[in-house]
């Protein structure tokens, strides 16, 4: 029997802190009743695709699209328990780690099938994986703004993407090998 001689890690996240959504809008100066979309990246980052979010947003014109750019990781951190969804819209991902640390703030998550997202928000209610098509997009963040907030954080712990599980995981790789 041929033993696996592979194992495939994504990359671990630390676990953000989770604030309230007004506690979280009053430290980043956003608005209590607006509803607020983050763009999971900068604007001008053309492999995220910031056209077709755009094209999205101009749907939903209830919610205002922050541009994910020139935050400290604890701004990063606040946005994430302060807006109601984030919306990734990329050509290209991996294991986005800005995916997963929305998701351990209970963040809803909507986008196209790019990367793991799909697989890592399969089941998680208030998440939704999308067609590359502005009006379906546009159609989840509707629905994402207003879902409150998600079981991310248990997904999270779940798979095991934490830094610390990740670590713990790698060492185990290292002690199976002979």
């Amino acid at each position: 029997r041929a033993r696996k001689k592979f194992s495939l890690l994504p990359c671990g996240i630390n676990l953000p802190e989770i604030y309230t959504r007004d506690d979280a809008r009053m430290a980043m100066n956003l608005l209590p009743e607006k509803k607020y979309v983050l763009f999971a990246g900068a604007f001008d980052n053309e492999v995220k695709n910031y056209s077709l979010a755009k094209a999205a947003m101009d749907l939903v014109p209830e919610a205002e699209l922050l541009e994910l750019k020139g935050y400290r990781r604890q701004e990063v951190n606040m946005l994430m328990c302060a807006a109601d969804a984030i919306l990734m819209t990329s050509f290209t991902e991996g294991s986005p780690q800005g995916i997963k640390e929305a998701m351990a703030c209970g963040l809803p998550v909507v986008s196209v099938d790019v990367g793991d997202v799909s697989e890592l928000t399969s089941g998680v209610a208030g998440c939704y994986v999308c067609a590359r098509e502005p009006a379906e997009l546009a159609a989840s963040v509707g629905t994402a703004i207003n879902y409150g907030l998600t079981e991310g954080r248990k997904r999270i712990l779940e798979r095991g993407l934490t830094n610390d599980l990740v670590a713990q995981s790698i060492l185990k790789i290292y002690k199976s090998v002979r």
